[in-house]
């Protein structure tokens, strides 16, 4: 069954990034087999390595790492469907400002909730051409303060709340998949540091509400336990209720699942995404997430 086969999910990774007046958020990736279920009754622990590195150098890596479970049954009182609920933070590091730090720190503590429910149930063996089957995954996130009090570095414009929800989807067709988010939302409270603006004002400054559109991973099946495809997202950024300016960027590139060490509890999958857009406010950028999952 591909909920033997697959564990890992969308993770909606974001963190407040506050950088030459720009609040930018980590993107939240999809990979090649997400939004289904884990193993029911099971716990795990997952990894969101992002590894972002723009123009002029500058570094921001961290990894989502939380514990989470998985019922035995959702709603349906069966296999159909399932809820996940998980809790963890975000330790990383972030090319500092001239003599400001090390930018190591911890981003966004948080709690989340994903429920699946299987729409189609497939009535054939997994792989095989006439092999069907779709999953819906709403998720939601809220992400605490981290109190920190930097104006650089991993974890600087973490000191506030932020909540994010999507809706994720899984369809496969024989050995092509394709997991996709048509749109997510991200916002972001104002910071409980105050920022001096340089003329003697003092403001807590808001993020407001980002978004994600057509963040899809797709690809085939060219061996029972490796997918190999393409990942897309487009972010706009601080697109509303924010005391930053809107920026946008466009990535692209390609993505894998590999699920060979299953009988592990172990799944891994990645994306190599190559910045094909991006505003005048915001530097290009390529950069690597993955997903590192291990079930119990």
């Amino acid at each position: 069954m591909v909920k033997e086969i697959f564990a890992p999910r969308l993770r909606a990774l974001a963190a407040l990034a506050l950088s030459a007046g720009i609040s930018a958020t980590a993107h939240a990736d999809q990979f090649i087999g997400f939004a289904q279920p884990g193993v029911p009754g099971s716990w795990a622990i997952e990894s969101f390595p992002v590894i972002n590195y723009s123009t002029g150098g500058n570094v921001r890596a961290g990894a989502n790492t939380v514990v989470a479970y998985f019922s035995k049954t959702g709603f349906t009182g069966t296999t159909r469907d399932q809820i996940e609920v998980w809790a963890g933070a975000i330790p990383g590091y972030a090319t500092p400002a001239g003599g400001s730090g090390t930018g190591a720190g911890i981003a966004s503590p948080n709690v989340g909730l994903e429920y699946y429910y299987n729409v189609v149930e497939p009535k054939s063996t997994y792989g095989s051409p006439d092999y069907r089957t779709f999953w819906v995954s709403p998720t939601l996130m809220v992400e605490f303060p981290n109190g920190n009090k930097d104006v650089s570095g991993f974890g600087a414009g973490g000191n506030r709340f932020a909540y994010s929800f999507s809706v994720a989807n899984y369809v496969q067709v024989g050995k092509w998949g394709m997991t996709f988010t048509p749109v997510g939302l991200y916002y972001t409270d104002r910071s409980r540091n105050g920022t001096d603006l340089g003329n003697g004002e003092i403001r807590n400054l808001r993020g407001g509400l980002s978004l994600w559109f057509g963040d899809v991973a797709a690809g085939y099946l060219v061996t029972p336990s490796l997918w190999l495809g393409i990942h897309h997202i487009y972010s706009i950024y601080n697109r509303s209720a924010s005391d930053f300016a809107e920026s946008r960027e466009g990535k692209i590139g390609p993505s894998m699942t590999y699920t060979g060490w299953a009988k592990y509890g172990v799944y891994l999958s990645a994306n190599l995404n190559f910045g094909y857009y991006h505003s005048a406010n915001l530097p290009h950028a390529n950069s690597l997430t993955m997903a590192l999952v291990k079930s119990f």
